[in-house]
Formats: C-alpha cells, sequence, structure tokens
C-alpha cells in the first residue's frame, strides 16, 4: 500500500487510465450515435404555398373618340335628322350645363363648347346618347382625361350632360 491506502494498481491506473478512458469514452459515444434512430433525417420542409385568388378582367376595346368637326366658314351644315330625333328637356339640359361647369369641361373645350387652343369644339359630334355614355366611361381612346367614374358623374348626369351638349350644337 502506498499513498493514503491506495494499491499500486491503483496508481498505476491513475497515471495511465485517463488516456485511454477518454478514448473508450469517445469510441462509445460514436457506436451509440451511429447506432441511433434508423429514420433519416430530413431538411425542413416549407410549408405548402396557399392558393391566392386573383380577379380577372376580360379586355373590353375602348371607344372610339368622337368626331368633331370644325365649325366656321368652311364648315359643312352637320347632319341635323340624328339631333333632331331628340327631344330635349330644358330641365335636362340646364342640369347638363351644371354638369359642364362643375367637370370644368370650358376650360378646354370654351364657355359655350365652340373650341378653344387645348380642345376641340364640342358643337359637332356624332354620338348617340348611349355610346356618348360608354365614352365618358372609358375615357375612349383619349384616355383619362376624359374618362368620369360614377362617383364623379353619374348615369343621369351623363344624360344630362349629353342634352347639354346637344342643345348647344342645335342652337348654333
Amino acid at each position: 500500500m502506498t499513498r493514503h491506502g491506495a494499491t499500486e494498481w491503483e496508481m498505476d491506473m491513475t497515471r495511465t487510465g485517463c488516456p485511454f478512458a477518454i478514448l473508450l469514452l469517445t469510441l462509445l459515444a460514436l457506436l451509440t450515435s451511429g447506432c441511433g434512430a434508423s429514420q433519416p433525417t430530413s431538411a425542413p420542409t416549407d410549408p405548402p404555398p396557399t392558393v391566392t385568388p386573383f380577379p380577372t378582367f376580360a379586355f373590353v376595346e375602348p371607344t372610339k373618340a368622337p368626331v368633331f368637326e370644325q365649325t366656321g366658314e368652311d364648315a359643312t351644315a352637320p347632319d341635323a335628322g340624328a339631333e333632331d330625333a331628340l327631344e330635349l328637356d330644358p330641365k335636362l339640359v340646364e342640369r347638363g350645363r351644371g354638369r359642364y361647369v362643375a367637370l370644368e369641361c370650358g376650360n378646354c373645350h370654351g364657355e359655350n363648347g365652340e373650341g378653344a387652343e387645348q380642345a376641340k369644339g364640342l358643337l359637332d359630334f356624332d354620338l348617340s346618347e348611349d355610346d356618348f355614355i360608354t365614352f365618358v366611361r372609358s375615357g375612349g381612346v383619349l384616355g383619362t382625361r376624359h374618362q368620369f367614374s360614377t362617383d364623379r358623374l353619374s348615369n343621369s348626369g351623363s344624360r344630362n350632360l349629353y342634352q347639354y351638349l346637344v342643345s348647344i350644337a342645335q342652337a348654333d
């Protein structure tokens, strides 16, 4: 017996056993990790994408811009047949004049629709009431400057504006 009651074999194991024990524990750890779960480990998967419905709209060909003729000495007389067929209601004409002013049409087309530098006159046009309403809804080929949604120009307001335009064309 040597120091503090330890045998010689115990002392010998203390000096040489430490590296051996570390090696033994490392091998044991490798074996247990290799013999672990038999299921293959897989990478985490992303959740499936959600289906988001997107609205689709059918393409509607824009209406053609109305054909305006220049008034003056060299202008020909407009077809009276189409405009005379429409009976004008003075109350609707006055309301249409209010729409003309409120939408500031006169800034470009002149106070009485005679035309100005920025835009042609409105005294001679060949649109029916339905075509005119379609034109003010879509803007036609003129674009958004002449496009008025129903929150800015109602259907009845469009009809009134049409009546006003026909009335100033007939007064000319």
